[in-house]
């Protein structure tokens, strides 16, 4: 295995696909092809409501039109039979920093956990529990979609960074290319059932402090069952934020490393956008994303 704290910017902008992303030269597939990781993008315009309240009922449907795009089936009842089985033991991976996870969410989820036949005493947060993630058979990750100061994004893969076996700082900078080692550690390796990425609101710059004036509703949220798809896709509309915000190119810093080295190290998933099956549901203003 290769050394990642070898790796600099200048390899990232030779090597990775993401350039290619912030670029706005990447297509993505809409078609949801067998060989693809698929990705779905689901958004309402009603998500969102004075206050910066969450309208329970319409996160409810944009969970279930989620979970049906990413497996491919006709009912969420069924979406979530496929994804989590009555015996497991299910941990849903939060976040409260930054872009928390909407309760709203986490109430769909579970609702959603409970109808595959999973009992409530089976379902728990597990965020900063490592012994109770590692007592789970199955984990669902939720976190916000964010970028952050110390390790680029703060969205997918850092989700996880409670559960490795190094201090978190050992992932700041450059370093943050081996946070897809983490996904590799026994308490959650082969876990992670589904991705859903809680985009309601976002975070385009700060982090790990929250500064109110990047952060924005988007009014969606991202699914894929494949990590780096779903951090792929987030990272692209970040990165479109920024420039619509800036007016031009605005690069993260520190570089996220961690999304092209998730694939090509760790193996983890996909961040090649001809890999990636899009599926954009509902609102479609302001998505920040084209085929």
């Amino acid at each position: 295995m290769s050394d990642w704290r070898q790796v600099t910017r200048r390899d990232f902008v030779r090597d990775s696909a993401l350039v290619a992303l912030a670029a706005g030269s990447a297509r993505f597939s809409f078609a949801a092809e067998s060989d693809k990781s698929i990705v779905a993008i689901v958004r309402d315009e009603k998500a969102i409501g004075a206050g910066n309240a969450a309208d329970a009922a319409t996160v409810k449907k944009m969970v279930e039109e989620a979970v049906k795009a990413v497996t491919g089936e006709s009912s969420a009842a069924a979406a979530w039979k496929k994804l989590i089985k009555p015996d497991d033991v299910v941990g849903l991976v939060t976040t409260s920093a930054i872009t928390p996870t909407h309760a709203e969410v986490v109430a769909a989820v579970t609702d959603g956990i409970k109808e595959a036949g999973v009992p409530a005493d089976r379902i728990q947060d597990v965020q900063r529990k490592k012994d109770a993630a590692a007592q789970c058979t199955a984990l669902i990750s939720l976190p916000g979609l964010k970028t952050h100061r110390l390790t680029g994004m703060g969205t997918v893969m850092k989700n996880y960074i409670m559960f490795g076996s190094q201090p978190a700082r050992n992932f700041h900078g450059e370093n943050n290319a081996k946070l897809g080692s983490i996904w590799l550690e026994p308490t959650v390796k082969g876990k992670t059932r589904l991705i859903l990425v809680d985009a309601l609101a976002g975070a385009y710059e700060g982090g790990p402090q929250k500064d109110p004036k990047y952060v924005w509703n988007y009014n969606g949220l991202i699914a894929s069952t494949d990590p780096v798809a779903a951090e792929t896709i987030a990272l692209k509309i970040i990165m479109a934020k920024r420039k619509a915000v800036k007016g031009e190119e605005w690069e993260i810093s520190p570089a996220p490393l961690c999304v092209a080295a998730a694939d090509k190290e760790y193996k983890l998933g996909t961040s090649d956008p001809a890999k990636i099956a899009l599926k954009a549901i509902g609102w479609e203003k302001d998505i920040l994303i084209s085929g």
